[in-house]
């Protein structure tokens, strides 16, 4: 029974040591990819970023607005609905990016 157990033991030492060994080496290949995959998620991130603060920027601008402003509130509220479609259209293409990642196999990923 102990000698049972003592292999049982050595098998999962010897395993988590292949899992290391494996992370250490990576394929030159899929770390590129990986990190054009990160990349282009980052800089979708920064652009959901900007346009949330244009919105909540415009937001202001339209309480802020006069009555006699027709013109400029029916820009304002023109330019939001645009945001508004940019952001959701954003949101939509991190969420693809995210599954592409995922789905590529890209290690210590941290979504």
């Amino acid at each position: 029974m102990k000698i049972l157990l003592f292999i049982l033991f050595i098998q999962t030492a010897f395993a988590s040591n292949l899992d290391s060994i494996r992370d250490v080496i990576k394929d030159p290949a899929v770390s590129k990819r990986c990190k054009a995959l990160i990349k282009d998620r980052n800089e979708k991130i920064q652009t959901h970023q900007r346009l949330s603060a244009l919105l909540k920027r415009n937001k202001k601008l339209l309480s802020n607005a006069r009555l006699s402003q027709k013109v400029a509130s029916k820009r304002l509220e023109i330019t939001k609905l645009s945001i508004e479609n940019n952001l959701r259209l954003t949101k939509f293409r991190i969420k693809a990016m995210e599954e592409n990642i995922v789905r590529k196999g890209c290690p210590g990923i941290a979504l």
